[in-house]
Order: structure tokens, then C-alpha cells, then sequence
């Protein structure tokens, strides 16, 4: 072993031992169970995946003209666009490296305009969104437009849409009985935000969002063809400074509404049917960048209807900011799982992180550490849940820190199983195409 070796291991070993020192358990109960296994799934870099409907726990191997709706999407440093397969019953990726299906050799990798490809759901067949770059054109700003690949009779074909260049980024609706889907994009300056029809060329519309500086990732609510984000807001009584607050945006009326009015900044939303409340639609958004906020509307004082913060979910001490929240919903109750970091920077590759999850229910105190290992010294990012035969399983990137000597180091795809166990009982979903 040279001396280069020697140095990397003596200085990622004084890191790891400080680390230990600083991570602190905010729920003893939890940490007794034992450590939580991490499992590699993958050695292979597969960034910004993103599975299909079968995420959720409605397995369908005949769908999709017999290739199943267990899969996921991405694109790689090269241009290509790729399907590969999880297992339900084992919840490994097959192929092992995600290259299953090459589906175009055009699109936009995940970091040249913030956001990777996404599944777009319809009562048609398979769809993907994806940002792409023109044949024979330099990659950029101007060959760079919106792209949507379908499958069709089990062959998949890429290609732009009408009326979509020099936009990127785009998120498609959550509807699997929508016979009309939707998306919304940026333009190439990211300042400004559109939504369209997706078979409509014509159909494009300004979003009222003032910038996308202002902690808003834009997100569909499932089963709906609205939008809700984040974004500046005029400042709140007898505050000094204007305030990110959430908006929740109606594409069929363009009726805009805003949500949120307390103080702290808010980062980012989602909203869904929470089972748990008969259904109601609820959301969540993160405040402060440390706190995970719940609402739901019930009646204030007066009777009126409006959307109260029910729950509040505080960070450990020790590893205060939290990234990348999603829900799912298993088994009657929902669910968010998160990273959480020392950091308050999203890309900072110097410091370890960890996963958590909490339910939503204010009865119960649910913080849960997903990873709980201070030996392992390791960042963990951009998580996505997929529910197999034996529960749900939080997937996600594995990095080694960069040092002042070393770059980063990929560790391939891993996943930790929620223990929350498999699904109770589940509609019969055939949807052959």
C-alpha cells in the first residue's frame, strides 16, 4: 500500500471517528432496534432515477404490453435515456448497471438544466418527459427543448414536441385515467415557468411564479392539474423582509392561491390524499430549511376553512438541514422520508448525511432514522421510495466525501427497507396496453 493510500485512510478514519462524536439519535427507541442495514443494489453511478407507477405498490408485470410497471428512467453523461427494471419481489435493479432499454441518444443529463427525465401517466400507454437536444446540434441552450418518448406496441420512441425548444426541465401529471396529460417547464434563462397540454401546441401558459430563486420546485398534485410551489410573497405583518411562502396554482381556471402566511422561509411542497383524514387533500413544505411542516384546512375561530399547520417535525441537533422530502402512502398512512445534513448547502460533497422518515398523523411521535450507522461515513442522496413484496424501500446514491486530496467517490445505487412491512391489501389494477 503506498503512502497516498495510507494518508486517504488515516484522514477518512479521523473523519469517520469525528463523526461518531457528532451524530446524535434524536429517537432512542428506534436506535435500539439495531443497526439498519444498508444494501447495495447497484455499483454502477445511477443518477436521479426515477420508477413508475409500480412504486407504489400495485404490481402489474403484464402492463405496459408485458414489460411491467416495475422500472425506472435516467439519463446518463452520454446523452442516453435509460429504462431499467427493479425486482418486486427482491427489490434489486435488473440490469445491474440500469442500461435495460436504450431509449434515446439525445437527452439532457440531470445537471445540465436541474432536473432529470420523469414519467409522465396517462390512460394511454407509456410516456417520459425528458429535456433533448437536437440531432446534430452542439448540446445548449438552443438545441436544448421539451421531448416526450412513448411506448407504443412495446417499442419506444423520443422525440421534441411542437412548439417546446429552448425549454427544459419539464414534470409531467400524476393521473393514470388522464386521457389529455399536462407538464410544465423553464425556459433556458430558468426565469420563467410554463405549463401546456401536452398534445396541444398551442396550448402553452405562463406560470405565476415570480422566479425560480425562490425555493420553488413545482410540483403536480396527483389526480388534479394543479401546482404547488414555493415563492415570494409580500411580507407579513410587521415583518421587515418578503418571505417564500406556498401557492397553489389551478391550470383549468388559472385561479393562484396562496397557502402559507406564517413567518420562516418556506422550501419547496407537496400535496395528496392523505388516507388518514378520509382522503382530504393535505401538504406539506419545509421551514427554515429545519423543520417539516404538515397542514391541513380546517375551520379557525370564525368558522371559515382555512389551512393550518397540524404538525411539526424538528431536526436532530446535530444534522439540522433537511433535502430532498417526498410522501408515499402505504398501508392507510402516509409517509415523508428525507435527507438530513450537518450542511445547509444542497451540493456540499464534504459532509456526510443521513435518511429519515416521519408519518404525518400529530397523535404520534414518528421520527424515524432510516440510516443509523455513524461508522459509515457516507453522503446519501436524492432518495425515491419504491414499495416492493416486502414494504416500502427508500432507494438512493452513495458517495464517499471529497477531501482536500480525494474527489468525491461513487458508491453506486443503495436502498434501506423502511420496516414498515409489505402491503395489507391492494385494488386489482390491469391495465394491458
Amino acid at each position: 500500500m503506498n503512502r497516498g493510500h495510507l494518508a486517504y485512510r488515516l484522514v477518512f478514519s479521523i473523519l469517520n471517528m469525528c463523526f461518531v462524536c457528532l451524530l446524535i439519535m434524536p429517537s432512542p427507541a428506534w436506535s435500539e432496534q439495531g443497526l439498519i442495514p444498508e444494501i447495495q443494489v447497484s455499483s454502477y453511478k445511477i443518477v436521479d432515477f426515477e420508477f413508475d407507477w409500480g412504486r407504489d405498490g400495485v404490481f402489474c408485470p403484464t402492463c405496459n404490453f408485458e414489460d411491467g410497471n416495475a422500472r425506472f428512467i435516467w439519463s446518463d453523461r452520454d446523452y442516453s435515456l435509460w429504462l431499467g427494471y427493479v425486482d418486486y419481489y427482491t427489490g434489486n435493479f435488473y440490469p445491474e448497471d440500469g442500461k435495460g432499454v436504450l431509449i434515446d441518444n439525445r437527452a439532457a443529463f440531470v445537471t445540465d438544466w436541474g432536473n432529470g427525465p420523469e414519467w409522465m401517466f396517462s390512460s394511454g400507454p407509456s410516456q417520459v418527459v425528458y429535456t433533448r437536444y437536437a440531432d446534430e446540434m452542439r448540446p445548449g441552450a438552443l438545441s436544448a427543448g421539451v421531448a416526450v418518448a412513448k411506448q407504443e406496441n412495446g417499442i419506444w420512441d423520443g422525440h421534441h414536441i411542437f412548439n417546446a425548444m429552448r425549454r427544459q426541465s419539464p414534470a409531467a401529471t400524476l393521473d393514470l385515467d388522464d386521457p389529455a396529460p399536462r407538464i410544465n417547464y423553464q425556459d433556458f434563462r430558468k426565469a420563467n415557468v410554463y405549463w401546456r397540454t401536452v398534445n396541444r401546441p398551442n396550448s402553452e401558459e405562463l406560470i405565476p411564479l415570480s422566479d425560480q430563486t425562490g425555493g420553488g420546485s413545482r410540483r403536480w398534485v396527483p389526480g388534479t392539474r394543479k401546482i404547488i410551489y414555493t415563492d415570494w410573497a409580500e411580507p407579513n405583518e410587521g415583518a421587515i423582509y418578503p418571505l417564500t411562502q406556498v401557492f397553489l396554482y389551478n391550470t383549468d381556471s388559472g385561479e393562484l392561491e396562496q397557502l402559507t402566511f406564517d413567518q420562516g422561509l418556506k422550501f419547496g411542497a407537496f400535496m395528496w390524499r392523505a388516507p388518514e383524514f378520509d382522503n382530504e387533500f393535505i401538504f406539506f413544505t419545509v421551514t427554515g430549511r429545519t423543520n417539516l411542516c404538515v397542514y391541513r384546512k380546517l375551520e379557525n375561530e370564525e368558522g371559515v376553512l382555512t389551512w393550518q399547520e397540524i404538525k411539526r417535525i424538528p431536526t436532530p441537533t446535530s444534522i439540522p438541514y433537511i433535502w430532498s422530502p417526498e410522501p408515499f402512502v402505504h398501508n392507510g398512512r402516509s409517509w415523508i422520508f428525507y435527507t438530513l445534513s450537518s450542511s445547509n448547502w444542497a451540493n456540499d460533497l464534504t459532509i456526510p448525511t443521513h435518511l429519515a422518515m416521519t408519518c404525518i398523523d400529530p397523535a404520534l411521535e414518528s421520527f424515524r432514522m432510516l440510516t443509523n450507522d455513524p461508522t459509515k461515513y457516507r453522503i446519501r442522496q436524492d432518495p425515491e421510495h419504491f414499495i416492493t413484496a416486502n414494504g416500502p424501500y427508500i432507494y438512493y446514491n452513495r458517495y464517499i466525501p471529497k477531501t482536500e486530496t480525494y474527489p468525491v467517490i461513487s458508491e453506486g445505487v443503495w436502498y434501506v427497507d423502511t420496516r414498515l412491512g409489505p402491503t395489507q391489501f391492494t385494488d386489482t389494477v390491469v391495465r394491458d396496453e
